[in-house]
């Protein structure tokens, strides 16, 4: 009897840790359940609202299946096990009515849920009617604007098939009618359209029209204006271009045309108008940059380009104007077998006005020349006396510097108009050549020049230029001459990797190519005249080296030395004459 009770224990004690455990179990999976599906609720609550409740509505269903299974569970153990003792059997109760009342309460929020999808589902449904009627809106929008895009192709179209022309009244008048026929055959819901081109006050210049006003379907009156300006010619009476338009219904309907469409096709006109007139523009541009490119040529016809030689002398001119054509003014003419005259000018100002002025110039120098003039003082005189009465009515001026080199004496005579001082180089100094001067050419009506005599008893070089030389680069007007003789010494003493020994034959190419490269270099601003003079002193022979210039000679040492005492002592004498 107490093993039977012992069993009885044994297996209740074993019942109980069974029931312990389902219960974990289960208590477990519904941990596990509302983990798994309310992670999924929460990850989707950012999707539709439908698929969000379609999961709950699962999870709850599940969840009432389950406490079904538990219920029917706990009763077949009442029923099944009635040898249960009074605690076993209560705590089987408790769980029965426990998985009752779950169950009760999760068919309950089944049925709110469900209620909750179908309120979902038709809402969703009305979301969608409205998407689908606005579809049908916007169906009916761009079916609009292709017809408004169809007709705006063709208006850009025009620009094909109707060229642009010089601007005449005759052609204006052919391409405003060309134009409104185009846009009147192509854009059929256009029942009348007419441009006219007015003065300020109103009148109608020119007009073209197509279609009948006051057509009984137009749902459209447009009326726009657009003001005109610089039109060539008589059509500068043209103030405005004015479009007036009428629209009829369209086939569907509806409008089909907006008020936008004629600005822009007014703006059209206008585009058309200025292209037109860019056309003329550039046509009239490049003849005159054919004109003016014969000018250049012309005037570069005019300047010196060989080099110039005599015995003791050697010349070269270098010119480069700022523009096509320039205001300076360079040239050398031998008057006779003795004398050779020099001149370099500038004209004030630039461009075309101011080569007019320099071709004058060249007229007039050698004219005076001829005439057998040969002091540069009374070649300035005459000259000043010859433009004067043009110059001052233009309100211009001119610089010069006349040489005339006396080949027998071997002496330069030498006056100046306002020019600026030229730049002396030899072995023993590279100085500004001191020179008086007078006035610019048209500033006084009679002005008499100073006449400066330098005798050349040294091998040496003489740069005359323009102002523009000055200008190209520089810092300060008043060092920069320095600068140039500093530079020039230097070259002309220090020998080249190529020529090693700089003689005067090729002295002039360096110092030539020197002034090309300086001021090609920086911004030019200014024409650019140089005029480069090599002298040479009589039976001598210069050459140019590190060490200086040495001279050769094939009379005795002792004559070579007094020459060179003598060129140490004094090499260049000025003497001042009143003209």
């Amino acid at each position: 009897m107490l093993a039977i009770k012992v069993m009885e224990m044994r297996m209740e004690t074993w019942m109980f840790w069974l029931g312990i455990g389902v219960g974990g179990c289960i208590l477990y999976g519904l941990w596990a359940a509302y983990r798994e599906y309310g992670t999924k609720v929460l990850e989707d609550s950012a999707a539709e609202g439908i698929r969000r409740q379609y999961l709950k509505l699962r999870f709850s269903q599940l969840e009432a299946g389950l406490m079904l299974l538990l219920m029917f569970s706990s009763l077949l153990g009442l029923l099944l096990l009635p040898q249960l003792s009074f605690a076993g059997s209560a705590g089987l109760s408790a769980a029965l009515l426990l998985f009752s009342f779950r169950f009760v309460r999760t068919s309950q929020a089944n049925l709110v849920l469900l209620k909750d999808v179908f309120h979902s589902a038709a809402k969703l449904q009305q979301n969608y009617a409205e998407k689908v009627i606005s579809l049908q809106a916007t169906n009916s929008q761009l079916a609009h604007l292709l017809g408004l895009n169809k007709n705006y192709k063709y208006l850009l179209n025009a620009r094909d098939d109707v060229r642009p022309r010089p601007l005449t009244e005759d052609s204006l008048q052919e391409l405003t009618q060309e134009l409104v026929d185009y846009w009147f055959a192509r854009v059929g819901t256009i029942s009348f359209l007419r441009f006219s081109l007015e003065t300020a006050d109103g009148d109608v210049y020119q007009e073209a029209m197509r279609g009948t006003p006051d057509h009984p379907d137009v749902v459209l009156r447009v009326c726009e204006q657009i003001k005109v300006e610089d039109l060539p010619g008589s059509l500068k009476l043209i103030q405005f271009v004015t479009l007036t338009a009428e629209v009829k219904m369209g086939e569907n309907g509806e409008r089909e045309l907006e008020p936008a469409f004629f600005r822009f096709l007014l703006l059209h006109v206008h585009d058309y108008l200025l292209q037109c007139m860019d056309n003329r523009r550039s046509l009239a541009i490049r003849e005159m940059e054919k004109e003016m490119e014969l000018a250049q040529r012309i005037q570069s016809l005019l300047i010196p380009r060989e080099k110039f030689a005599l015995e003791r002398l050697k010349a070269s001119a270098v010119y480069s104007p700022v523009t096509y054509v320039g205001g300076d003014y360079i040239d050398y003419i031998q008057m006779d077998e003795r004398y050779t005259c020099f001149i370099v000018a500038d004209v004030s100002g630039h461009g075309l006005p101011a080569s007019m002025l320099a071709t004058g110039i060249r007229s007039a120098v050698r004219s005076v020349v001829l005439q057998k003039v040969c002091g540069p003082d009374e070649i300035l005189g005459t000259l000043n006396r010859l433009l004067y009465e043009d110059l001052s009515r233009t309100r211009s001026f001119i610089t010069a510097l006349v040489m005339v080199y006396d080949s027998v004496e071997h002496k330069l005579l030498l006056s100046r108009a306002g020019h600026p001082h030229p730049l002396y180089l030899s072995e023993s100094k590279q100085v500004i050549l001191p020179s008086m001067g007078g006035v610019g050419l048209g500033l006084l009506p009679d002005f008499t020049y100073p006449l400066q005599e330098i005798a050349l008893l040294e091998a040496c070089m003489i740069l005359v230029y323009t102002d523009g030389l000055l200008n190209a680069g520089r810092n300060d007007p008043q060092t920069y001459p320095q600068k140039w003789l500093n530079d020039l010494g230097q070259l002309l003493q220090e020998p080249d990797v190529q020529e090693p020994d700089v003689t005067c034959e090729n002295a002039i190419d360096r110092v030539e190519s020197f002034i090309w490269d300086k001021t090609r270099s920086g911004q030019q601003t200014d024409d650019i005249a140089v005029l480069i003079l090599q002298f040479q002193p009589i039976e001598e022979t210069c050459r140019y080296h590190k060490g200086g210039c040495t001279e050769e000679k094939a009379s005795a040492p002792a004559a070579n030395a007094t020459r060179k005492r003598r060129m140490n002592r004094d090499s260049v004498r000025t003497v001042s004459e009143q003209s």
